[in-house]
């Protein structure tokens, strides 16, 4: 297991393997990477584990100037790297491709072998920052005005949240599951399919500019209400993580 602290790192790469001959279930494993560093690994076909350094490598793992580098060497399979706080952003390393540049802080690659797909989570050092004094000279222009404390803001994250907690391919709740999720707070004790839905209705037409985002990124096609919403709040950050603290705790 390679679990040594490294003061210099760039970056942890952290994954699960079964402990199938221990019978002890799984295990989260983990590595540190320094600036420069090179992780070759291979997916053993007997017991479908990860294994770092194996060998003939499949693919590679390396840090340079704060951005993760993926290279695959396969001939046929494609890697997927999702943004852990992006909920669906993503980039692909498609087979024979190397050095692949990842944009992300925190990122899931996801590696298809066989029937199990491999996951690893990779935390790097954070993008350096501007000087505060420097960046409030160089206001961005504003895109939306959403008031965080509304109730449809609160169905916005409601909605959000899955794909905020889960993955870029995780369900968009469905109207009446936000109704369960949200009945939890004072502000929604008499929610209902109607009034769920006529604060979708006003996000759509009135908060974000999503029908014109879809016409414009999908050559006409539109979405669903409940998907535009979801895709274009988390691609421009409108709602973050932070934001899930809003919603009411799930009950154990």
């Amino acid at each position: 297991m390679h679990s040594r602290v490294e003061t210099d790192a760039a970056a942890i790469v952290t994954w699960v393997n079964s402990n199938h001959d221990l019978d002890q279930g799984s295990a989260r494993e983990r590595i540190y990477l320094k600036a420069g560093d090179q992780l070759d690994f291979r997916i053993a076909s007997r017991t479908g584990r990860f294994e770092p350094g194996g060998k003939p490598s499949i693919g590679a793992l390396e840090f340079c100037e704060n951005r993760l580098l993926v290279s695959n060497f396969t001939t046929s399979a494609t890697y997927v790297i999702e943004n852990l706080e992006g909920g669906i952003e993503l980039v692909k390393a498609r087979p024979r491709q190397l050095r692949v540049a990842i944009p992300f802080e925190m990122s899931r690659v996801l590696i298809p072998s066989g029937e199990n797909i491999t996951e690893l989570t990779v935390f790097g050092s954070p993008p350096p920052l501007m000087r505060e004094e420097l960046s409030a000279r160089i206001p961005g222009p504003p895109m939306v005005n959403v008031e965080t404390a509304s109730k449809y803001f609160a169905v916005l994250v409601a909605l959000c949240e899955p794909r905020l907690r889960g993955s870029s391919m995780a369900a968009v709740p469905s109207v009446q599951e936000v109704v369960e999720r949200l009945r939890g707070s004072s502000q929604f004790r008499g929610a209902n399919r109607s009034s769920i839905n006529y604060h979708i209705n006003y996000l759509a037409d009135q908060k974000l500019p999503v029908n014109r985002w879809t016409k414009c990124v999908d050559e006409g096609r539109m979405h669903s209400k409940r998907e535009a919403l979801v895709a274009f709040a988390l691609r421009f950050d409108i709602v973050r993580e932070e934001h899930l603290d809003l919603l009411p705790n799930v009950a154990c």
